[in-house]
């Protein structure tokens, strides 16, 4: 029996030994400009990304600008999760959503500073330590965001430069870290801006990704998106549309004649799209007489919403409603305003054009 005792405090012991060995997976923030707010943990997986309700994994107020969270309850399927990391100031002055980087039993430290300059447009600075993915993933992200900030004021003959500047920094990071699904999230984004019918080197970088094993479901969920846009690309050379007017008469692109056609597509809720109108206008007044016709086509949430501002602000082109889920599949964008402009036969000649661009186009194909 006393055997029996000493087999059973021995395995106790062991067992105690065991889970205060265990490493427990915690996560400390620190936001030195901030005293108080609330800080939120969802996954960033791309079926919660695509869910409305994502699943909230951890979400609590803190004090004294700081927090230990301690996250021993997520089952992992592999030693990382890719987790998004929300936090709130307490008057709503302040809100960000980065990228958090959680490893099983391991202590991860993030440090936010320049809060100040977040709020008037600068820069939020990030600093991951406590393992090597996270100091890895600190050069990668201030990296990105920098060639990002650098990419928006390029030129557009600049644009293939600045494209190539982001491969060596991509390929840096998944080559240490393949099952991250953090630069699929940032490459996503790219790529729907991107227009397929011309080349650039992070789009031939990005193919050369999707022609090796899908073994990351973010990567797969990418890989996906780029077969998509190519066929988007090759079916959406011709004009074809279906919209209503004022009146409720049906049009589609077999309705409308011109030497060379604008499609203009905005919303009432869209703010650039209505401050491009003057210069539209401007071009309208100036081409018309030379053949080209220009058409509004609104993709307002409701019909109701185009007719009360248009209405209201009447311009001096054929103003259209549709639906903007057809259109932004079809097309293939995702912001507005956003154009094609096409000849007589329909064919699309150009796409998103805006500003000077638009001008120098116009007068090229004018002056012919």
């Amino acid at each position: 029996m006393k055997k029996m005792k000493r087999i059973f405090f021995y395995l106790f012991l062991a067992l105690g030994l065991s889970s205060c060995s265990k490493n427990s997976t915690k996560v400390n923030i620190e936001i030195p400009e901030m005293k108080e707010g609330k800080i939120s943990i969802v996954f960033a997986n791309p079926d919660q990304v695509s869910n409305t309700s994502p699943s909230i994994i951890y979400s609590e107020s803190f004090k004294d600008s700081k927090i230990e969270i301690n996250l021993d309850s997520i089952k992992f399927e592999k030693d990382f999760i890719d987790c998004a990391l929300l936090v709130t100031s307490n008057d709503e002055s302040f809100f960000v959503n980065v990228p958090l980087p959680v490893e099983r039993g391991k202590t991860i430290d993030v440090k936010f500073t320049n809060v100040e300059g977040y709020k008037k447009g600068e820069k939020i600075k990030l600093s991951y330590k406590g393992t090597k993915h996270a100091e890895d993933f600190t050069i990668f992200w201030d990296k990105i965001q920098d060639q990002l900030l650098e990419f928006s004021k390029l030129p557009v003959e600049k644009i293939n430069e600045g494209y190539k500047n982001f491969v060596p920094t991509y390929k840096t990071y998944i080559d240490k870290h393949p099952q991250s699904g953090f630069p699929y999230m940032l490459l996503i984004s790219q790529v729907n801006n991107m227009q397929f019918d011309k080349t650039n080197p992070l789009l031939d970088y990005c193919n050369t990704i999707c022609s090796s094993p899908k073994d990351n479901r973010w990567k797969e969920v990418f890989c996906t998106l780029i077969g998509e846009k190519k066929l988007a690309q090759e079916t959406s050379k011709k004009l074809v549309f279906q919209a209503v007017d004022l009146n409720g008469k049906s049009y589609t692109e077999r309705d409308i004649k011109g030497k060379l056609i604008i499609v203009d597509f905005w919303a009432s809720w869209c703010r650039p799209c209505k401050e491009e109108m003057p210069h539209l206008k401007q071009i309208n007044d100036k081409y018309k007489s030379q053949g080209l016709t220009m058409i509004g086509i609104s993709i307002d949430r409701t019909e109701k919403e185009w007719r009360n501002y248009i209405s209201s602000n009447p311009v001096s082109w054929l103003s259209l409603y549709g639906d903007g889920n057809v259109f932004t599949k079809r097309y293939d964008f995702q912001y507005i305003p956003y154009n094609l402009i096409a000849d007589s036969e329909g064919n699309i000649l150009a796409k998103n054009l805006h500003g000077a661009e638009l001008d120098k186009f116009l007068e090229d194909y004018f002056s012919k």
